[in-house]
């Protein structure tokens, strides 16, 4: 970073994810008031993606009741095969904290109900046998077609629902909202929601009344060039602290660009124009 290099960096721990981002954010910042006072011509950026959210998912059980709910499926209290019902569809829940193989459709194979199907193809050979949805969070592209190919001579109809892919299926895969406004020249964080952790929050039955004890950054680039954002306002408090919320307003402001992070690392990030 120091030499202005470009780099790409990953780490699939949390906690070394934020010590990090805090400490690059740090060079970055000096490295841009070298530049602004003629010191140095090195100039650097520093951006956070998030490529999954297993973090989510740590206990699979709670994943499961999680998903369970949030899909609206009817659990099936006796059924050891399948994890509830949904619309007239069998749900089973599939490993939830790496891509779902071809392996793991093994229990559903070898707990077909083969007599309740030929009863129901005997009854009407032209109809699915059974009507499937596979819930996981990646997949390998032929999970679907190797079930179906499996159950074969009978017919079946199985859905796929990823969740990675298929966000707008779930509740808690929402993006976050927040009301930043200016008032007499200072820019004010009136509220910030990220919906997902809150959703997870309520399921906990966890009430929390400050936004701000749920969040973990807020960056602000006065003169956003509508690109790349290059915040001058890092506001990244201590263990123990919050962010402030309020912030004074610099005269040679433009267009304002706001980030907000949660502390599941999520970010809302939206533009205010000075004098809006």
């Amino acid at each position: 970073m120091q030499l202005g290099r470009r780099f790409i960096g990953a780490d699939i721990n949390l906690g070394a994810i934020q010590t990090t981002t805090k400490r690059l954010l740090g060079i970055a910042e000096e490295l841009r008031q070298k530049s602004l006072s003629g010191e140095t011509k090195s100039f650097t950026g520093f951006e956070l993606h998030n490529v999954n959210h297993y973090d989510i998912f740590r206990n699979p059980v709670q994943a499961k009741e999680l998903l369970i709910e949030a899909l609206e499926v009817q659990k099936l209290e006796f059924n050891t095969v399948f994890d509830g019902e949904k619309d007239g569809r069998m749900v089973k829940i599939m490993p939830v904290n790496r891509i779902a193989t071809r392996a793991d459709l093994n229990e559903l194979i070898h707990n077909f109900d083969q007599k309740t199907w030929q009863r129901r193809h005997n009854e009407n050979p032209n109809r699915a046998v059974e009507k499937i949805t596979l819930v996981c969070m990646g997949h390998e592209p032929d999970l679907a077609a190797q079930l179906i190919l499996v159950a074969k001579p009978f017919k079946i109809d199985v859905k796929v629902v990823d969740i990675l892919r298929d966000k707008a299926d779930l509740e808690f895969r929402r993006d976050s909202e927040a009301k930043v406004a200016i008032k007499e020249g200072e820019l004010v964080i009136v509220n910030f929601y990220p919906m997902n952790l809150l959703q997870k929050l309520s399921l906990q039955k966890e009430v929390v009344d400050d936004w701000r004890e749920l969040t973990e950054s807020v960056l602000i680039d006065w003169n956003y060039d509508g690109a790349v954002l290059q915040p001058t306002v890092l506001d990244i408090p201590s263990k123990g602290d919050l962010v402030r919320g309020i912030y004074n307003v610099p005269d040679n402001a433009g267009t304002i660009r706001v980030k907000i992070t949660d502390l599941l690392s999520e970010s809302w990030e939206g533009s205010v124009g000075n004098g809006d």
